[in-house]
C-alpha cells in the first residue's frame, strides 16, 4: 500500500461489498457510487460529491441503481446464508437521539433471492 499511499503507484480501483444484519443492511460501494438498503428502504448515493449521503439518486440514475443492485445480488448469491442463531447489535431511539423510530434488531435472518434475469 506505501507506493499507492505515496503517489509511486496508481490507485487501484476496486468494488466494496458488505452486509450488517442488523436491520438488514446491504451495500456495495463502486467508484463513487454507493447503493444502500436499510430494512425495506433503498438509496443510491454519490458518495464523493454527496458525502453526508443526502440525495437518493436511485430514481434519476436508475440504470446505476440497477446495476449495482444486480452486482450486490450476484455477490451475495457466493456469500454464505445468514442464519437466524447469529446477532448484531444496534442502538435504539431510546439510547440516541439521532436513531429515533430505531427498534432493537431482530435475529430473523434475511436472504435475498437471485438476482432477477
Amino acid at each position: 500500500m506505501l507506493p499507492i499511499l505515496t503517489g509511486a503507484a496508481p490507485q487501484q480501483s476496486r468494488t466494496l461489498y458488505w452486509r450488517y444484519k442488523a436491520n438488514a443492511q446491504r451495500a456495495i460501494r463502486d467508484g463513487d457510487m454507493k447503493f444502500l438498503k436499510i430494512l425495506d428502504n433503498t438509496f443510491l448515493f454519490n458518495v464523493v460529491d454527496d458525502p453526508m449521503e443526502r440525495a437518493n439518486l436511485k430514481e434519476r440514475q436508475k440504470d446505476v441503481y440497477d446495476r449495482l443492485v444486480k452486482k450486490w445480488l450476484d455477490w451475495n448469491a457466493t456469500m454464505l446464508p445468514e442464519v437466524d442463531e447469529s446477532a448484531t447489535g444496534n442502538f435504539t431511539g431510546d439510547q440516541l437521539a439521532d436513531h429515533i423510530g430505531a427498534q432493537p434488531t431482530s435475529r430473523k435472518a434475511d436472504n435475498p433471492g437471485p438476482p432477477a434475469k
